[in-house]
């Protein structure tokens, strides 16, 4: 196959158009090539699999030169030459002034101002032995100065580098300017070094050195950084006292560094005197902080103060769980606005209320001077409105309000026939309050009152209820009538029958304030007989006494019967009443105690303390030593 058919073959123009250039160049040009002697390792292999692109062209240029075409064939069929590489324009750096192309003042002027920049201690240490070394230039304050300021970088200064410094300007018979001492406190600011910063204070008064308004910065910054917040804040009083201007940066800081160690007040303080300088640049992520950890440490003036020129103006808008915090500082404040406030920036986000936020704002507003019962009652109208029957947990601030403002309970209960004319739904909880509070006053009489009107707060739409009462109602009036002087079980059974009749299912709770009552009922009147003259009226009393002990001991073992737990007062009250009286169910009623309060801790210190006085007791009623089960 001769070179001018493959040139104009279209099947070798495309797979090697550059071999097709050179077959089809003229042949006397290509002979005419001075042959350069062949050289046996330039020859390639036989194979080009294994070779790269890079040395597969290197030798196909090389057959070119030697004029052996066919090599170049085999070269270029087993490894095709890619396209080549794109040259890039090569980018020249501007090159770099030598340190001696700079005069001595100029190096000095360089020296100063790397001092100042971040992370060029080491091309400060360079000019400075330049000066030294190169240009003869003694060892001076200059020099120092800025090798010591150079140290302010946190990640390549240290104050241990600062010490050997002043070391060598003692060796170079060089005392410490103004300069040098407050470059010193700058790097003891970044670097905490409290013997440094001491020393050179201490030094700056022998030498009557006055601090600069920077230097004084640099300290309470300093000071700030080492956890010395008493003393901070003492330089900083001192500063505005010498009307020294403060930097806001500064302040800033003392108000971020006091809240992260909740010294919240010191923190008020500072932010109140800015607010009342009319400074306007103040920091928003400043104030969310100061909100967050006021309203966390329920300090009522600097969350005030925070909430309504900041939350308010809607300048920044707090999370959910800050204003919760807020909501609950408010609320021991006494501060109902806020509370109500809190509310609406709540509801405006589309938040779900929960039982602690509305019992947070009933709070709010019975912790104000008067306390408003009203809107507190109100409040928990809107609980049952939406769906959130109030508990006892929700009633807690309520309850508190009205026991110790006995006379506050006419005005609450006149505040609920209010509302029910208003056809607002009357929980049964704030009813018990009031029930509760009567109780607690030991007043039955009352509380019983209300019991018997609770029918009439039902919903007008519900005339088939007889009652809005819960168990919970009836564990209030059964609790009543222990408390009354004798125990009341005439309105116990009463009270029993009622739960009964209107499909309430008696609890723990129930079964044990039953027991108690007719169990302290019935030791009443047995240890009453003994003081009576009448003989037959001893034997009427203990009848009646033994009478109601039986009764307890059958609300004892019916609660039993149903697995439910006793208390462990009334276990020891109960076993040590029957004991006494040297019957021998009190050490059924101790077993009972102990086979349903297995694995509890409380049972196994105070159980045998119980059990210990039911045998004691139990001695005495016959006579004998302690007796064991």
């Amino acid at each position: 196959m001769n070179a001018a058919k493959l040139g104009i073959d279209p099947l070798w123009r495309c797979l090697c158009p550059s071999w097709t250039s050179l077959a089809t160049a003229p042949p006397v040009r290509l002979l005419s090539r001075p042959r350069r002697p062949a050289v046996q390792c330039l020859k390639p292999p036989t194979s080009t699999r294994f070779m790269t692109d890079e040395a597969a062209r290197y030798y196909a240029s090389r057959a070119v030169d030697d004029g052996r075409t066919d090599d170049v064939l085999s070269v270029l069929a087993d490894s095709p030459l890619p396209a080549p590489p794109r040259v890039k324009s090569p980018r020249f750096k501007r090159p770099q002034p030598s340190l001696d192309d700079y005069s001595v003042e100029a190096l000095y002027r360089r020296l100063q101002s790397l001092s100042v920049e971040e992370s060029k201690g080491q091309q400060c240490r360079e000019i400075a032995e330049h000066l030294v070394t190169a240009r003869q230039e003694a060892p001076n304050l200059l020099m120092y100065n800025a090798l010591i300021l150079s140290n302010v970088s946190a990640g390549q200064g240290s104050a241990q580098r600062v010490y050997e410094l002043l070391d060598q300007m003692g060796a170079d018979g060089l005392q410490p300017d103004v300069q040098t001492c407050h470059a010193v406190l700058k790097v003891a600011a970044v670097h905490s070094d409290h013997l440094l910063r001491t020393g050179v204070l201490a030094y700056m008064g022998e030498r009557w050195l006055e601090l600069s308004v920077d230097g004084a910065h640099d300290l309470v910054g300093g000071l700030l950084r080492e956890g010395r917040f008493e003393q901070a804040v003492e330089r900083l009083d001192k500063m505005r006292e010498d009307n020294v201007p403060i930097q806001p940066w500064l302040l800033d800081m003392m108000v971020y560094a006091l809240c992260a160690a909740n010294e919240v007040s010191e923190a008020y303080r500072i932010m109140r005197w800015r607010v009342d300088a009319h400074e306007t640049e103040l920091s928003r992520t400043l104030w969310s902080f100061l909100l967050d950890k006021a309203s966390a440490a329920r300090h009522h003036a600097a969350t005030a103060m925070a909430w309504s020129s900041q939350v308010v103006q809607k300048y920044i808008n707090p999370s959910s769980a800050v204003c919760l915090n807020v909501l609950a500082t408010a609320a021991q404040a006494g501060d109902a606005i806020m509370a109500t406030e809190v509310f609406t920036q709540l509801s405006k986000r589309g938040t779900t209320f929960e039982p602690i936020h509305y019992e947070l704002l009933i709070s709010a507003y019975l912790a104000m001077n008067p306390p408003d019962v009203e809107r507190a009652i109100t409040v928990l109208t809107i609980m049952a409105l939406e769906k959130l029957d109030p508990s006892a947990t929700e009633t807690r601030p309520l309850y508190l309000c009205l026991r110790d403002r006995p006379d506050l309970i006419p005005r609450a209960l006149q505040v609920l026939r209010n509302l029910h004319t208003q056809n607002r739904i009357i929980p049964v909880a704030a009813l018990n309050v009031l029930i509760e509070c009567y109780v607690e006053q030991g007043n039955l009489l009352e509380a019983l009152k209300i019991y018997k009107q609770m029918h009439t707060f039902a919903p007008n739409t519900d005339n088939a209820r007889k009652s809005i009462a819960d168990i919970e109602t009836f564990n209030l009036l059964i609790r009543g009538c222990n408390r009354a002087d004798p125990p009341d079980t005439e309105q116990a059974t009463f009270l029993l029958a009622e739960l009964l009749a209107l499909g309430l299912k008696p609890t723990a709770l129930t079964y044990d304030r039953l027991v108690l009552v007719f169990a302290n009922a019935g030791m009443k009147l047995i240890d009453g007989a003994a003081e009576e003259i009448e003989p037959g009226k001893q034997a009427t009393n203990k009848a009646e006494g033994l009478k109601l002990m039986d009764t307890a001991y059958g609300h004892f073992a019916d609660m039993r019967g149903q697995n439910l737990p006793p208390r462990f007062g009334t276990v020891e009250s109960l076993s040590a009443q029957l004991a006494r009286l040297g019957d021998e169910r009190c050490w059924d009623v101790l077993q009972a105690g102990e086979d349903s309060s297995k694995g509890d801790d409380a049972w196994s210190k105070l159980g045998p303390w119980a059990r210990k006085n039911a045998e004691e007791a139990w001695a005495r009623a016959m006579g004998t030593s302690p007796r064991k089960p």
